[in-house]
């Protein structure tokens, strides 16, 4: 009963495949928010953890992203996807696997930012990597297409210890 555009506004994407197009590094973060301000753009650029990197670029945010992103990094198109779900600031994040190529020290910084911005927020993180439990609260198992755990972290990682859990997991 929710307008799709309504839900499409309301939902930040970082798929596993980042998808950056041939244009400036603003370009790339603004894409579908024309009217976004500074301020903003640079807040999701901290949250990314893409600001040091744009800094120290001549050309800051200007600079050219070549087709598909070429001119990044792996972990810094993953940084760009991150600031670009988040540059509207909207109430449900989904996230899979946004720090795959990322190293551990991005990584731990980006999961302090996305903690902090989700704090009143749902974020629902679609991963194999253990390190990015450290932000769920809530773990839902799935094996085989079908749900064999859901529960609180905790809960469910103690379980997943014991082998109490899937034969597949």
């Amino acid at each position: 009963q929710i307008e799709p555009g309504e839900l499409r506004r309301s939902i930040g994407y970082v798929p596993q495949d980042v998808t950056l197009f041939y244009g400036t590094l603003r370009e790339n973060l603004t894409i579908g928010t024309p009217h976004v301000e500074d301020a903003d753009i640079l807040h999701s650029a901290d949250i990314g953890n893409i600001a040091e990197f744009v800094n120290q670029h001549p050309k800051g945010f200007d600079m050219l992203v070549g087709e598909r992103g070429e001119s990044l990094s792996g972990g810094q198109r993953e940084g760009v996807a991150i600031a670009r779900a988040v540059i509207n600031k909207p109430p449900i994040l989904l996230l899979d696997e946004p720090t795959a190529a990322m190293d551990h020290s991005s990584e731990d910084t980006v999961k302090g930012k996305l903690r902090e911005f989700c704090n009143d927020r749902t974020m629902l993180v679609v991963t194999h990597r253990t390190s990015l439990l450290d932000i769920v609260e809530r773990i839902i198992v799935i094996d085989n297409g079908k749900i064999v755990a859901d529960g609180p972290k905790a809960t469910v990682v103690e379980a997943l210890r014991q082998g109490r859990i899937g034969r597949g997991i």
